[in-house]
């Protein structure tokens, strides 16, 4: 299934900000993220993500969680380096631009 580019991406990111400031939250700033295809070795409990930044290889203990999030995404897989957050937006009923699963990777290669 091919991907249209980013305009979903930012319209979403225009609503959220849109909505923090109706509620009277500051709106976070968006830290750089890029498309990536996460590979996940469920048997060492790896993931093993490949960018134009380069591959990071991390531990986590819910590796079959993130296999389990990868197989029902419904837009493309976003990395943060900076937080070491993977996001993967899944369908959800009654959520049109579907829910996003976040999963944080420390530094030292560990969840």
């Amino acid at each position: 299934m091919p991907y249209q580019g980013d305009p979903a991406q930012t319209h979403s990111a225009q609503t959220h900000n849109a909505q923090a400031q109706a509620q009277g939250t500051q709106p976070q700033t968006a830290a750089r993220s890029v498309t990536v295809i996460p590979a996940v070795d469920l048997y060492l409990g790896t993931v093993t993500i490949l960018s134009k930044l380069g591959t990071a290889r991390f531990r986590h203990p819910e590796a079959r969680l993130i296999a389990r999030a990868l197989a029902q995404a419904v837009r493309p897989t976003q990395w943060c380096e900076a937080s070491g957050t993977l996001t993967v937006t899944v369908a959800a009923v009654g959520k049109r631009e579907g829910q996003q699963r976040h999963f944080i990777f420390r530094q030292d290669g560990q969840a």
